[in-house]
C-alpha cells in the first residue's frame, strides 16, 4: 500500500519527518511522499537521516503547492521534483510577499469577520498564533469552536468540520468568511510551471473537497481541458466509492497518471490516520508503479 499525501511539522502536521517515516514503516507502506504546503523543508532534513534505518520502502520527492484559480484557491501536487530546485523557486516566488505577512493579514481579518458575526472570541493576543508556522484559518476555527455558544450562530456542518469552513465558508465570494486570497499566491498555470521545471509531474488532488464548486464534475473538466497535467489523486480521505471510480474513469481514458493519499497531518487532523485516512483507504502500489 501507499500513501502519497502526507504533511509533517515543517507545514501543517504535528510528525516529524522520522516519525513519518518510522509510522510508514509500522504500517508496511511500500511508498509515501511527504508534500508540506509550500515547503521542500522536509526533505532538507531527510538527506541528513539515514533513512533505511527508520523505513524501508521508498520515499517519492513531493510538495504541495497553493495556487490561484481565478479567485479561489485550490492545490496541486508536485512529485519526483528536484526538491532544491523547488525551494529556490519558492523563496524567489514568495520573496515580496512574506508568510507571516500573510498569514498575519488573514488572521486579523477573519478574527474581525467573527466579531461582526457577534460570536465569542478572546482577545486577540490571548489566541497563540505563529504567523511563521500557523494558519490563521486553522487558529480561528478552533477559537471559534473553543466557544460552545458560538454554534447556535453558525451553521452545522461548519461546526462540524475544518475542511468546510476552509474550503466552503471560507473560499466562496458569498459567504463571510470569504477572503479574495489570489494575488498573494501563484497562478495555477504558475505552479503547474514550477513543478515540470523541476522536473515533477503534476497531480491534481482531493478534487471534490472544493465546495466553491458547485458542480464539480464541470469544474474538474474545466481544468483538465485548459491545464497540462499529468496524474489525479484518486484517493484521499474524503472520496466516496463513486468520486474514486468517477476519477479512475477518467484516468483509464484520457491516460493520466494515479496517486492516492491520506492527506494526514497527526494530531490536527485526529480522525485521519497515516495510509488507511479515516479507516478505509487502501491505495494500490499499482497506482504509482506506471510511473515510479
Amino acid at each position: 500500500m501507499i500513501d502519497l499525501h502526507i504533511h509533517s511539522t515543517y507545514s501543517d502536521g504535528t510528525d516529524s519527518v522520522q516519525e513519518i517515516l518510522q509510522k510508514a514503516q509500522s504500517l508496511n507502506l511500500d511508498y509515501i511522499s511527504i508534500t508540506d504546503h509550500d515547503t521542500c523543508d522536509g526533505y532538507k532534513e531527510l538527506e541528513k537521516i539515514d533513512i533505511p534505518k527508520y523505513y524501508t520502502g521508498k520515499v517519492i520527492p513531493g510538495i504541495e503547492i497553493k495556487c490561484a484559480y481565478g479567485t479561489h484557491i485550490i492545490e496541486i501536487l508536485g512529485y519526483k521534483i528536484n526538491t532544491d530546485k523547488m525551494s529556490t523557486w519558492i523563496k524567489d516566488y514568495y520573496k515580496d510577499k512574506s508568510r507571516d505577512v500573510i498569514q498575519n493579514k488573514y488572521f486579523n481579518i477573519l478574527y474581525e469577520k467573527c466579531l461582526e458575526l457577534g460570536l465569542t472570541m478572546r482577545e486577540k493576543n490571548a489566541i497563540e498564533f505563529n504567523a511563521q508556522k500557523d494558519w490563521a484559518s486553522v487558529k480561528i476555527y478552533y477559537e471559534i469552536i473553543s466557544h460552545e455558544e458560538n454554534k447556535e450562530k453558525l451553521p452545522t456542518d461548519l461546526w462540524e468540520e475544518f475542511d468546510v469552513f476552509s474550503k466552503k465558508y471560507c473560499g466562496k465570494q458569498e459567504y463571510p468568511f470569504y477572503i479574495n486570497k489570489s494575488a498573494d499566491y501563484p497562478s495555477l498555470q504558475e505552479a503547474i510551471d514550477a513543478v515540470k521545471n523541476c522536473g515533477g509531474l503534476v497531480f491534481l488532488p482531493h478534487l471534490f473537497i472544493y465546495r466553491w464548486a458547485e458542480d464539480k464534475k464541470q469544474f474538474i473538466a474545466n481544468i483538465l481541458t485548459d491545464y497540462n497535467i499529468d496524474g489525479i489523486e484518486c484517493m484521499h480521505n474524503t472520496f466516496s466509492d463513486e468520486n474514486i471510480k468517477y476519477l479512475e474513469k477518467i484516468c483509464n481514458e484520457r491516460g493520466y497518471y494515479k496517486s492516492g493519499g491520506s492527506d494526514y497531518h497527526g494530531k490536527n487532523k485526529p480522525n485521519i490516520e497515516l495510509g488507511s485516512g479515516k479507516g478505509n483507504l487502501k491505495i494500490p502500489n499499482e497506482y504509482v508503479e506506471k510511473w515510479i
